[in-house]
């Protein structure tokens, strides 16, 4: 499924953000992520990660807030940014892929609700406090699923 073309009508995004590419860089996450990746998100970085792309903020309609998912450029430049000794205990287990444009990042890894889509606030990494938000990209951006819990900070 073409996550883009499907999003969820809360969701509203600018089109002209959206630039297909970046294969080397999608090719990079697959190498280095920390977890195994799902092809949903493999997917949609294929539809966002295009030259010069910084990837699609979302705004949730009505709600004032903003989600941006990473191109793959930025996801590896964040990586190095949150390559810390601090955060070796976290950042070796999950893979970051986005921000509120705040102070919550949105990460894949296990939590206490297993494997699937969470967030965490940016200057305290871990999974104990973090909140599950969906098992798949898939659910978030088209189903809606989680779009309530990302709007409730």
């Amino acid at each position: 499924m073409n996550i883009i073309e499907n999003i969820n009508k809360k969701l509203v995004f600018d089109e002209d953000e959206i630039c297909a590419g970046g294969e080397n860089d999608i090719e990079e996450i697959n190498r280095v992520s920390p977890v195994p990746l799902p092809k949903d998100y493999i997917e949609f970085l294929k539809q966002v990660s295009g030259e010069d792309s910084y990837g699609p903020e979302f705004e949730v309609e009505g709600e004032g807030l903003s989600i941006w998912i990473w191109s793959a450029k930025i996801a590896l430049e964040k990586l190095e940014e949150f390559d810390q000794p601090f955060n070796q205990k976290f950042i070796t287990k999950a893979w970051l892929f986005g921000n509120d444009l705040g102070d919550l990042v949105y990460f894949f890894g296990t939590g206490r609700d297993g494997f699937g889509l969470y967030r965490t606030s940016e200057g305290w990494l871990d999974f104990e406090n973090a909140e599950k938000i969906a098992d798949t990209l898939t659910d978030f951006l088209v189903n809606g699923v989680g779009i309530d819990i990302a709007t409730n900070l």
